[in-house]
């Protein structure tokens, strides 16, 4: 392969379970290969992520065998020939989840006051036409740009009381718009902008697993995981961090 190849700017990818999981950010959709077969093409594609259980002393793959590889993720627009500066819009740096909020034990006694209520409808409604008329791509964007554009901190403060306080009261407020049957997609995106208002700006994640493949998405601020318990994320691998 005489050029070298990279991930296309609307494209992240990670590796699970001896495979390689690609999303597309425009489409909204994922596509897994063996991580066995499409190993190569970490030496020619930018980004490309390392599966695990790639068997050592593997030989290495002739021009035409990389450029077999590469062809129909060339022709889906998930890679590309050419670099751009969008790829430095890579997911942000996560720790890996080990706590859990647990929020839900101040359900029902933190408090709901009208402006909570207001800001709770407000950010669901804006959630769900976010998800259905905008690109992931455009999501994430915009997300990462809020944070690096306010004074805003993604750190939790050592105690977080506070931060429990609000999540609980997202949590006692969401039976009224979003029921077990929404993505987690919209209930994760509509904490994010209810945090927002308060000052907080963690982090959105979806993450994936494979057999059979499914994705999830949470909210979390460092190790921390605040819409969710840290060993149920701890089964998918991020994909978006935003």
């Amino acid at each position: 392969m005489s050029v070298h190849l990279c991930l296309a700017p609307h494209v992240r990818a990670c590796a699970h379970g001896g495979q390689v999981i690609l999303l597309d950010l425009r489409k909204g959709r994922y596509l897994g290969v063996a991580g066995t077969r499409f190993a190569p093409l970490g030496s020619a594609v930018s980004g490309w992520p390392r599966p695990d259980h790639i068997p050592p002393g593997a030989p290495t793959p002739t021009s035409g065998a990389l450029d077999a590889l590469a062809a129909p993720l060339l022709r889906q627009g998930l890679l590309t020939r050419s670099p751009s500066p969008l790829h430095a819009q890579a997911n942000a740096a996560l720790p890996e989840a080990a706590r859990t909020l647990n929020a839900e034990e101040l359900v029902g006694t933190a408090p709901v006051d009208a402006a909570c209520l207001v800001r709770f409808v407000r950010c669901s409604a804006a959630a769900g036409l976010r998800l259905r008329l905008l690109p992931l791509q455009h999501i994430a964007h915009r997300i990462t740009m809020r944070r690096t554009q306010t004074a805003s901190t993604t750190q939790v403060p050592a105690s977080h009381d506070r931060l429990r306080i609000a999540v609980a009261a997202y949590l006692h407020l969401r039976p009224l718009l979003l029921t077990a049957h929404d993505r987690c997609l919209q209930d994760s995106l509509s904490l994010l902008g209810f945090l927002a208002a308060e000052g907080w700006r963690p982090h959105w994640v979806i993450g994936v697993t494979t057999q059979p493949l499914r994705a999830h998405a949470w909210v979390q601020a460092g190790d921390l995981v605040l819409s969710d318990l840290h060993e149920n994320v701890r089964r998918y691998t991020p994909i978006l961090v935003a």
